[in-house]
């Protein structure tokens, strides 16, 4: 394939991908919680909002007014995306601490998230701030006793074991990720689920939170526990599970930068899956592994002739449910009978995985009189006692009234008439009025313009091999070019959040715009730089005494109307039309720059 013809697929490749994640970005769930619901005066709450399930950018939150309890600080936001078994998943955070002003009983209100064109609500949060020392609620981490790991004197480290190393084919085993912080964090961590081929995963979705005292340092203690189903017999492996972090290095403020990023990463674990025993197997054993009940129900012990009757099967217990094979059902020669459907519901408990698998069939009773559906059967493993099992349905009794004089019962469903014509010719009907369809197609206006698209999408494709060639062969062009774009992005959402009175968020778009702008045309990371740090860079680039000051003073002001109390709609439109000036003054003089 030519150079120009891998472009143009490329192309089309981006569009189906694109359309790929439009298609699984509409469902969004918004959570917010705290780390605590009782705290002093001296302490400070974390209230955490959390939105998952979308690869699309989402706005930021909308916090409820909370000023006049509280001094509210932003503590980050982070962005995790993982791809277990063929599946992504991906969520975004935002960390918030409160510091409260007043002892009393406060609400948080719902925050709002903005996604699509729709507004998305968290429940509120009661919380109590006490003078003195705060005692524990339920809703507090647990100290728990050391689980034997050992700490080596780091103060931030993981581990992931496996409740057992050796397991049947279908058998839960459970995997459990731990993360252990002695030290503040200056944002969420990152968390990359390990490679899990060669099991059928099942998350579990409550996390647990402790503190675990190991070689006397005291550790939060978050654990995130998996279950896994191996699925064919064989060595596999648990791949290693990694965590980037950033620890706190200095209060926060707006310029205030954390330590560098710092990423861990676990030992793989090597599992045995071994096969179900030979001995014992029963003959209809389908490869069900398990503790299961069983049972099958009739929706009515009466029915007419020919009116259907509803066969219920349901099989629940501790299981990988969603494996079991369908039953099989007893020959009812008096019967016409019907698949009506599967559903399968799942749920996890202390870490086991169990759930309720029902199956549906439709009977359609041909002749009268009592009649009984024999006994159904499953036969499954159980681990826990190394034995197979089976389990069996009661008989069902049902009585069939005669069908009214002259009703010969329904006709054959409209599947079962197909079936029974085979290969027969059906007869084509001509329609009764034939008139000319017109011109032929090739020969229609929109048939040429259709042939224009292939060269339009080939020119596109040139255009874009290009670009990508001329931003590789000069490091920093595309963020310089891209630069007025991105400031103007954030001045538009610092407008957005003016009617809301958010000024912490017109200040935080604001400096965004000013610092990312600095940063893109001189090709450094601008962000986290304390203010003589980029007046220095400013002097060094060749920015006039009077730009070096004006920017100061605004990016000063951001700083303070952010973290010291809100400055109010007027100075927060001033505010926006300062930074309008400074990156027209920061314009000139990288197109000064760019000349010479």
């Amino acid at each position: 394939m030519t150079r120009t013809g891998r472009a143009a697929a490329l192309v089309v490749l981006i569009l189906i991908l694109a359309g790929a994640v439009s298609a699984r970005a509409d469902d969004l769930t918004v959570t917010a919680r705290v780390d605590r619901t009782i705290a002093s005066l001296k302490d400070h709450v974390t209230l955490t909002i959390e939105a998952g399930g979308t690869m699309r950018k989402v706005g930021t939150p909308k916090l409820p007014p909370l000023e006049a309890d509280f001094t509210v600080y932003s503590a980050g936001s982070s962005t995790n995306m993982s791809w277990v078994n063929g599946a992504m998943t991906s969520s975004r955070s935002w960390a918030y601490r409160l510091v409260p002003k007043r002892a009393g009983s406060f609400t948080i209100g719902s925050v709002e998230v903005e996604f699509g064109g729709d507004v998305y609500s968290t429940e509120p949060i009661e919380i109590e701030i006490v003078e003195g020392e705060a005692p524990r609620t339920p809703f507090q981490p647990e100290e728990r006793p050391s689980s034997g790991v050992e700490s080596a004197g780091r103060e931030v480290f993981i581990t992931t074991s496996v409740d057992k190393k050796r397991a049947y084919v279908g058998e839960q085993l459970t995997l459990s990720f731990k993360f252990y912080r002695a030290v503040e964090l200056w944002e969420q961590p990152r968390y990359e689920a390990p490679e899990l081929t060669g099991f059928w995963v099942v998350d579990v979705p409550d996390h647990e939170d402790y503190y675990e005292v190991v070689d006397g340092i005291r550790y939060a203690v978050i654990e995130i526990k998996t279950a896994l189903f191996g699925t064919s017999v064989g060595a596999a492996t648990v791949g290693p599970a990694s965590l980037s972090y950033r620890e706190r290095a200095a209060p926060i403020t707006f310029f205030s930068r954390g330590g560098p990023v710092r990423t861990l990463s676990t030992e793989p674990i090597e599992i045995e899956v071994v096969p179900l025993p030979a001995e014992g197997r029963p003959a209809g054993f389908g490869g069900a592994v398990g503790d299961y009940s069983f049972a099958a129900t009739l929706d009515s012990e009466m029915v007419d002739q020919w009116k259907p009757v509803t066969l219920k099967i349901s099989v629940a217990g501790s299981g990988n449910v969603r494996t079991i094979p369908d039953p099989e059902v007893p020959d009812l020669p008096e019967f016409r009978i019907y698949e009506s459907g599967t559903s399968t519901n799942t749920s996890t408990s202390n870490g086991v995985v169990s759930g309720r698998k029902t199956y549906e069939y439709v009977l359609v009773p041909q002749t009268a009189g009592p009649k009984t559906i024999p006994a159904i059967t499953l036969s499954f493993f159980d681990p826990r006692r190394k034995a197979y099992r089976t389990v069996a349905s009661s008989d069902l009794s049902l009585s069939v009234l005669p069908a009214e004089e002259g009703d010969s019962g329904p006709e054959l469903p409209a599947r079962a008439a197909i079936a029974r014509l085979g290969r027969d010719i059906r007869y084509i009907h001509e329609p009764a009025d034939i008139r000319a369809a017109g011109a032929p197609v090739h020969g229609r206006p929109a048939y040429l313009l259709l042939q224009l698209l292939p060269l339009a999408a080939l020119a596109g494709a040139v255009g874009i091999r290009r670009r990508r060639d001329r931003f590789a062969g000069e490091e920093g062009l595309e963020r310089f070019i891209r630069a007025p774009a991105r400031a103007r992005r954030e001045l538009a959402a610092a407008r957005k959040a003016l009617p809301a009175g958010d000024a912490g968020a017109v200040c935080s778009s604001v400096s965004r715009a000013v610092v990312d702008f600095i940063g893109d045309r001189l090709s450094v990371g601008a962000r986290g730089m304390t203010l003589p740090e980029l007046a220095g860079l400013l002097l060094s680039a060749g920015a006039d005494e009077s730009v070096i000051e004006r920017v100061k003073s605004l990016l000063g002001q951001c700083d303070l109307g952010r973290f010291a109390g809100d400055v109010g709609t007027v100075e927060s439109e001033q505010l926006i039309g300062e930074a309008e000036a400074c990156l027209k003054e920061l314009e000139r003089l990288s197109a000064k720059r760019r000349r010479r």
